[in-house]
């Protein structure tokens, strides 16, 4: 059975010390600005593939993080990491191919094809939620999604749906993911959905 942890950066249970169990998985993805160093017992200390979303991956945050500048460090910490892979929401084939042409010019950067992915969502937003514009995806959301499709059994760990700060602490407003444009409860009802199907587990 093929199977992959993902990391989300939310608040950790200091209780449990889940860090050897993750580091355990052949496959482990880690997301966004995800930060190693005295988290290990508790997140691991192993990361086969970054996550970033495509403001990440562009540079265009309000706090200047690149995943370009950042890419050297995060490979030195972790000799296993194999690539980045942008996720973001894609709503065309032909902004695919205008992302993964631009993505091909660097050599340590995939784009995932999230139209599928789109399209679940927009039709679990309208039997789910049936009305008003669907709101942006999260990350986190797109990235579940698209790891089903690649593996038998999708593991998470620390994902709380927006309910505290970044875990290295709340330097602003991107590590507060309330404040973000998201449904968080939206996002919850659809995971937990893809958990009853057997598709995904919370460690």
């Amino acid at each position: 059975m093929k199977e992959v942890v993902i990391i989300a950066s939310a608040q950790y249970d200091k209780s449990r010390l889940m860090g050897s169990e993750i580091d355990s998985f052949k496959d482990v993805v880690k997301m966004n600005r995800f930060v190693t160093g005295p988290y290990e017992k508790h997140l691991g200390s192993k990361c086969t593939m970054w996550v970033c979303n495509r403001k990440l991956i562009l540079g265009k945050t309000p706090f200047g993080y690149l995943y370009r500048d950042q890419w050297e460090s995060k490979k030195r910490q972790h000799p296993e990491l194999k690539k980045c892979l942008m996720v973001t929401y894609i709503e065309t084939k032909e902004e695919l191919k205008e992302l993964t042409e631009w993505a091909d010019k660097d050599e340590f950067l995939e784009v995932a094809n999230t139209l599928s992915a789109m399209s679940y969502i927009q039709e679990k937003w309208n039997q789910l939620i049936s009305s008003g514009k669907m709101k942006k995806p999260s990350t986190g959301l797109l990235t579940i999604l698209y790891f089903t499709t690649l593996y038998d059994v999708v593991h998470l760990y620390n994902f709380d749906h927006g309910a505290t700060v970044h875990y290295w602490g709340n330097l602003g407003k991107a590590d507060q993911p309330m404040a973000a444009v998201h449904d968080w409860s939206f996002d919850k009802r659809v995971i937990d959905e893809l958990v009853n199907e057997g598709k995904v587990v919370y460690l």
